[in-house]
């Protein structure tokens, strides 16, 4: 008794598979790899050699490392992190003039808040009365 499919009941392939051509197949995809691989380090010594004198050529004066103007790449991220915050905190914490000939200066946050405690915050005046709204409403 057989199945649609043509194949002995068992649900499998009865039949080997033959090795012969495996072999074969095996041996020639070798030998391509080989060939291939040849090829390509014979390509690699052909172009290096071909690209030598190039090589030896001075370098074009365009390629002369010249520092770009501003703005330029940060460089050192960390480094530079490390300098703002330096100065931020130099800003904070000191006393400095901002302008001296207009008598403004610069004093450690510490110091201000303990001023805005004692003196309190600057009162601003009352807003004026809003006027009576024209109509009949009433």
């Amino acid at each position: 008794m057989t199945t649609p499919h043509g194949t002995a009941p068992g649900g499998y392939e009865k039949s080997d598979l033959k090795p012969k051509p495996i072999v074969i197949f095996g041996v020639i995809l070798t030998l391509v790899t080989i060939l291939a691989l040849v090829a390509s380090y014979g390509m690699i010594r052909f172009l290096g050699w071909w690209d030598r004198p190039r090589l030896e050529t001075p370098a074009s004066p365009l390629a002369t490392r010249v520092i770009p103007s501003e703005p330029r790449l940060q460089v050192e991220a960390p480094k530079d992190l490390k300098s703002l915050q330096a100065n931020e905190q130099e800003v904070l914490t000191t006393y400095a003039w901002v302008s001296k000939e207009a008598g403004i200066a610069r004093i450690p946050i510490e110091r201000a808040m303990q001023l805005v405690l004692e003196r309190g915050l600057p009162v601003s005046p009352p807003a004026p009365a809003p006027l009576p709204a024209k109509g009949g409403a009433q």
